[in-house]
């Protein structure tokens, strides 16, 4: 698989238009984060890029500064492990916690659609011939697994939606996905346990 020609420039331009429009926010979300427990705005995690490239991924912080980081392949639900704050409520159930990968975006770390960035952790359990398909595209901030699927399936069911993605690429494809995206948003449908299911119209 091979990234289409159209992926950077749309990049550049949809995270540059999305990092200045959004800046009133993220001047607010990390006003709230420091004053509620005066820690770092960021939270950056390394995760697995294109040909296996690793690279520190952005996130707001949404956790205390003393909770345990757990990898996300065995995160449970309401995991007492991990301490939520008050904004970091808001921004998980609002997927804005992920608004500061726009810079991973714009620095080409990632792109603005297709599969979700992996951890090293989580690469380990992938069968290798899959993960070499994943891994010839730049990980996403917003993808396909992520709008049809429950945060919390397993890797190995996303696996088959980042699939689908890779084959059916467009920049029509890449515009459906962002539009559902934001609905999914607007609508605070990112925690339910079943979403409207997206794959059977894209």
């Amino acid at each position: 698989m091979k990234e289409h020609q159209y992926k950077r420039p749309f990049d550049i331009a949809i995270s540059t238009l999305g990092l200045l429009l959004l800046s009133p926010l993220f001047v607010l979300f990390s006003f709230l984060i420091w004053c509620e427990d005066r820690g770092d705005v960021f939270y950056k995690q390394i995760r697995v890029g294109k040909s296996g490239k690793r690279f520190k991924m952005f996130k707001f912080r949404s956790m205390t500064m003393d909770s345990k980081e757990v990898p996300p392949s065995v995160l449970q639900k309401n995991d007492r492990r991990i301490k939520v704050t008050r904004i970091g409520r808001f921004l998980r159930a609002t997927a804005m916690d992920e608004l500061p990968q726009l810079i991973n975006v714009l620095k080409g770390d990632m792109s603005f659609v297709g599969p979700r960035p992996l951890t090293p952790y989580e690469t380990v359990a992938l069968n290798p011939s899959m993960l070499a398909i994943r891994s010839s595209v730049r990980p996403a901030l917003a993808g396909l697994a992520q709008i049809c699927v429950n945060k919390f399936i397993s890797n190995e069911k996303k696996i088959r939606y980042d699939l689908k993605y890779l084959k059916k690429q467009s920049l029509f494809y890449d515009l459906k996905i962002i539009f559902q995206s934001i609905l999914i948003t607007l609508t605070g449908e990112w925690e339910l346990e079943k979403r409207r299911d997206f794959e059977k119209k894209a």
